[in-house]
């Protein structure tokens, strides 16, 4: 199973909605995730402009008036969904597939605002219960795990110890990154760079996929 992710900070612009769909065309995966689409509705129309396979199911926690907004989309001939569970910073979707058991799988954009970052843990940490004993969650967490994840280090913060804990708590593996340190920069001479975003899966997700990797794909139409 291929999954691409993408805080792609709006999908207004169709000059960008074609660069996506064309992006999409050469990966072939089998589902996206969007993060930040600042998008109250996503109808088939809109959601055919992004991703042109034609067998699709998705669906999508509507933005809050010009920020956030999260779409998950899936092919449906490869994947059957069971269930859909929304919740303030997540969409969760239950999946079945040839040859193994129910699969869950959490689309997430973590909040910016350390103040309601105690909210997102709990919300993640309830879903560890639903979802067991087969889940993978990502992708923009918007927090860095260790210190080295930000160019030229970082004070430890309590974001950073709960985030840690949160991992450690519902014994998820978090897998390097194969071909870059960072997933977010913020494209200036002197640049900032983060690594915000991650997929975070269970031992039993491992096991049915012993050969999961993650890797960055080239940063187009967003700095993520």
């Amino acid at each position: 199973m291929k999954i691409i992710s993408w805080n792609i900070r709006g999908l207004g612009s169709r000059k960008k909605r074609r660069v996506v769909k064309d992006f999409f065309r050469l990966q072939n995966p089998d589902v996206v995730m969007f993060q930040e689409t600042k998008r109250e509705e996503c109808d088939r129309r809109f959601v055919g402009s992004v991703w042109s396979v034609r067998n699709k199911k998705w669906d999508a926690l509507p933005a809050c008036g010009a920020s956030r907004g999260i779409l998950i989309i899936w092919d449906s001939k490869k994947m059957s969904n069971e269930e859909v569970v929304f919740r303030s910073f997540s969409v969760l979707v239950k999946f079945l597939l040839n040859g193994s058991g129910p699969l869950w799988l959490s689309a997430i954009y973590g909040p910016n605002n350390p103040l309601i970052r105690k909210d997102f843990w709990v919300e993640l940490v309830d879903l560890f219960g639903l979802t067991f004993p087969s889940w993978c969650v990502g992708r923009d967490f918007n927090v860095i795990r260790r210190r080295s994840e930000k160019l030229g280090g970082s004070r430890f913060t309590s974001s950073m110890r709960d985030f840690d804990g949160f991992i450690r708590e519902c014994e998820l593996h978090d897998p390097p990154l194969r071909n870059a340190s960072f997933t977010w920069s913020n494209m200036q001479e002197s640049p900032v760079c983060k690594r915000l975003d991650r997929f975070l899966f269970s031992n039993e997700w491992e096991l049915s996929f012993p050969q999961s990797l993650q890797k960055v794909l080239p940063r187009w139409t967003s700095d993520h």
